[in-house]
């Protein structure tokens, strides 16, 4: 079933996830702020969480039930500090120029415990690396947008509401690296479907393997006390799950 506003990878994740939580799922405040059609809330909703949906065009919403209000993620949050037991954001931190504001955000209204999932194009591939190499772009048959389609404009033209298009990718360092400086954490990087223009380019691997082994160790000589997070950025680096998936699908935690 195509589902609007949602890409088909992240909606079998979610799927497969509210299936598996579901015993831990009622009562949770499950925030959605990118609600679109509706659909992937409304999963939570009938495993009985207590969702809240927000979206920048509320009106998308057809499949949950819960009223969907506006909002405007490169603003803050009408939300209150420490509610969210989870926040999903599914297909949107890709359209965010400001995407600090974004995880700080999203840090506010979460619990200590609170976990936040998020999902959005892979460009750390090697599909996608290719395709910037290529092009400068998310994927070589799809080039970057232009000054005539980067920006969509909908309701009163006027006031400038829209949205822009897959402008502001970013990879799994630079997400990992934002959300650490608003402590949040990765707690899983999801595998997902892998390419086979991906699975062709990991003949490169050992030379992937090998500068990021460098620079661990460089790393490691210079500032020893960070040796936790150097291990983990060079466990990314050559994790053959970041590099085949498609998709990024991210489970972050709340630290202190």
């Amino acid at each position: 079933m195509h589902i609007p506003h949602s890409r088909e990878i992240a909606v079998d994740f979610f799927e497969k996830y509210v299936t598996q939580e579901s015993s831990h799922l009622k009562g949770l405040n499950v925030y959605d702020l990118s609600t679109g059609s509706g659909y992937i809330v409304n999963l939570f909703h009938k495993q009985n969480a207590k969702v809240h949906l927000y979206d920048l065009i509320p009106d998308n919403n057809q499949f949950c039930e819960v009223t969907c209000y506006y909002l405007n993620m490169q603003h803050v949050f009408p939300i209150e500090n420490d509610v969210a037991d989870l926040v999903i954001c599914s297909e949107t931190i890709e359209h965010l120029p400001n995407q600090y504001l974004f995880f700080q955000e999203i840090s506010r209204i979460l619990k200590p415990s609170g976990k936040f999932i998020l999902t959005t194009p892979n460009t750390s591939s090697l599909r996608s690396r290719f395709a910037y190499f290529v092009g400068e772009s998310e994927h070589y048959n799809s080039p970057l947008p232009t000054e005539h389609n980067a920006f969509t404009l909908f309701g009163d033209s006027t006031n400038n509401n829209g949205y822009f298009a897959k402008i502001f990718i970013s990879g799994i360092l630079r997400l990992r690296l934002l959300a650490a400086i608003n402590k949040l954490q990765i707690n899983k990087i999801v595998k997902t479907q892998s390419s086979s223009t991906s699975r062709l380019l990991l003949i490169f691997y050992p030379i992937i393997y090998y500068f990021n082994r460098k620079t661990y160790k460089r790393h490691m000589q210079d500032m020893p006390e960070f040796k936790n997070t150097f291990r983990e950025i060079f466990n990314i680096s050559i994790s053959k799950d970041v590099l085949l998936s498609k998709h990024l699908i991210v489970i972050f935690g709340k630290h202190s």
